[in-house]
């Protein structure tokens, strides 16, 4: 028989394989392999529960045990470990040695007969008679465990009063996972729909749930069959990330922000979004995630593991949507990249397969909003720690907005009659087009090109389109439902699954990551973008973004050709 734990290393389950020794003639539990504190006090927390079983179990709580917890270089700190913990000590009090075991009984029974203090003799009669109750426990129930051969993963916290299992604080869904072909894993009866999930989905091993630490031990002696867990919608609690989703239909005006955000989502792009206060950045960022696609079976299981890992996801909750996180100004570098100890997933990792609002991008502190470079490079969050290294996954979407100046009007002119606002200084009044508009803004050039900097090139470049959003004078027309736009987004997300569906890693046009990915473009197409850069004299990071912003658009024109018109509408 084999008995494993799990311990949680940034989304992902590590199984940790018990080895435990009787030590007769010492005291205490010694844990090696780098146990955290909250694994020691499990400890203490399994021989209390150790306590509730039915018979004398005290002497199981009294002698010394050693634990070896493998692999022994990376650090434990969940408290899903206190079952297994439990389950080894009497594991080990079972197969102790019996000859030892007899050796001091007539040690003690020598020790009785020679006891003068009345005192004295009553201590030593307890602990005899306690070694006796080990005794018969350990030839009622050793050749029961030698029978045994399975390997089992065990995964619960312990309840020092009750001996009842409960999960722990997170990382559930990536230690059940974790599990190895052929494993029976026993989890708490609060995450069977958790359990149920995973073991149809991968089908490796068989999952049951106990609700005590006597149910476990009877399992494991084979004194009762194990429940297998079930899956029972009912059962399931759904998991709301967003409370408002506003419909593109109650977005006023924008139109330009509309398209812009209709071609990020159907190819994946990051944006950003300029535009005064109260135009609507921050609600075209809400809609976002009721444009996306249905996030798919493999999506969700990450989702939910990332939730598990940051200890957001209770029981038998399960999330079903795509995430939605903000962050704004006065979010820490931890918050927004994960870090603290346990270690923890961040705010772009809790928006891995959604959308990421920055809210005033350009007001973070510069080595925060800077070090986003790396997870939009590469998809993923690396963590490095003394003596372990792990990473986050996070593949989003990155909505930026920010105010085109600090008081936020630069470039919008006010009719000084009627009040309404038009953008560009060579706007008219529509009604008293003989009017001279009056500036907004209130702004120094200098405060004005400071507050544009703020942004460096190289992060400007990973943004694949810059969007300015005003609300008059607009020559667009985009005035369409949330239902509508979806349809249109999901038709050009299927042509990019199509078009790379024997690629190992690109799902979108944004995910290619250089020219040699993207294929053949056709000599007119390419001289028109050759003649673009020039004029623009754009990066090539910035070439690759816009012909593959260009193609995305063609996607939702439903054009398997790219043609000089997709790249001019790219580029506008």
């Amino acid at each position: 028989m084999e008995i494993y734990g799990a311990d949680i290393r940034g989304i992902e389950g590590q199984l940790v394989r018990f080895n435990t020794v009787h030590e007769p003639d010492s005291r205490g539990v010694h844990v090696l392999g780098l146990a955290q504190k909250v694994v020691k006090e499990g400890v203490i927390r399994a021989q209390k529960a150790i306590e509730t079983l039915p018979g004398n179990w005290t002497v199981v709580t009294t002698q010394g045990y050693t634990f070896d917890l493998t692999p022994a270089e990376t650090p434990k700190t969940s408290s899903g470990l206190d079952l297994p913990i439990a389950i080894m000590l009497l594991v080990a009090s079972v197969m102790q040695k019996l000859d030892s075991l007899d050796k001091r009984i007539e040690s003690l029974k020598t020790d009785v007969e020679a006891a003068k203090n009345e005192e004295k003799r009553t201590r030593i009669l307890d602990e005899l008679e306690a070694l006796i109750h080990q005794k018969n426990n350990a030839l009622e129930y050793r050749d029961r465990l030698r029978k045994n051969e399975g390997k089992y993963l065990l995964i619960g916290k312990l309840n020092i009063v009750s001996g009842r299992i409960e999960p722990p604080e997170r990382g559930t869904l990536g230690m059940i996972s974790s599990a190895a072909d052929g494993f029976a894993v026993i989890v708490p009866e609060e995450s069977e729909t958790h359990a149920a999930l995973i073991e149809r989905a991968e089908k490796r091993f068989a999952a049951y749930k106990a609700s005590n630490l006597e149910e476990v031990w009877n399992v494991i002696l084979g004194v009762v069959s194990p429940r297998r867990v079930r899956y029972h919608k009912p059962n399931i609690t759904r998991r709301t990330l967003q409370r408002y989703v506003p419909d593109l239909k109650a977005i006023e005006g924008v139109s330009r922000g509309k398209l812009a955000m209709t071609v990020a989502l159907a190819g994946g792009h990051n944006i950003l979004l300029v535009g005064p206060p109260g135009h609507g950045k921050t609600m075209l960022a809400q809609a976002a995630t009721r444009l996306l696609p249905d996030p798919t079976k493999t999506e969700l299981f990450e989702i939910n593991k990332i939730y598990s890992a940051a200890g957001l996801l209770r029981e038998n909750e399960i999330i079903l949507e795509r995430p939605y996180q903000e962050a704004h100004r006065n979010t820490t570098s931890a918050a927004l990249y994960g870090g603290g100890n346990p270690l923890r997933p961040g705010i772009v990792s809790l928006a891995h397969r959604g959308v990421l609002l920055l809210d005033e991008i350009n007001t973070f502190p510069g080595l925060v909003v800077e070090a986003l470079r790396v997870p939009l490079n590469n998809k993923v969050i690396p963590v490095q720690r003394a003596n372990y290294s792990t990473e986050f996954p996070c593949r989003f979407i990155l909505v930026a907005a920010m105010n085109p100046c600090k008081c936020g009007w630069y470039n919008h002119f006010v009719c000084p009659t009627c009040r309404r606002t038009y953008f560009g200084p060579g706007a008219r009044c529509t009604l008293h087009k003989e009017m001279r508009l009056v500036s907004q803004c209130r702004c120094s050039p200098h405060d004005i090109e400071r507050f544009k900097a703020a942004l460096s090139k190289p992060l400007l470049d990973r943004i694949d389109l810059k969007v300015l959003i005003y609300d008059t004078g607009e020559d667009i027309a985009f005035d369409f439902a949330t239902k509508t736009v979806r349809n249109k987004i999901e038709r050009a997300r299927q042509i990019q699954t199509a078009r790379y569906k024997h690629s190992g890693f690109i799902s979108c046009n944004a995910d290619i990551p250089d020219r040699s990915q993207f294929g053949p473009v056709e000599a007119e197409t390419d001289q028109h973008l050759k003649s673009l850069y020039q004029r623009l004299r754009i990066t090539p990071r910035m070439e690759v973004k816009t012909l593959l912003v260009a193609r995305t658009i063609a996607d939702l024109y439903g054009s398997a050709r790219l043609t000089p018109k997709h790249v001019d509408l790219a580029v506008d």
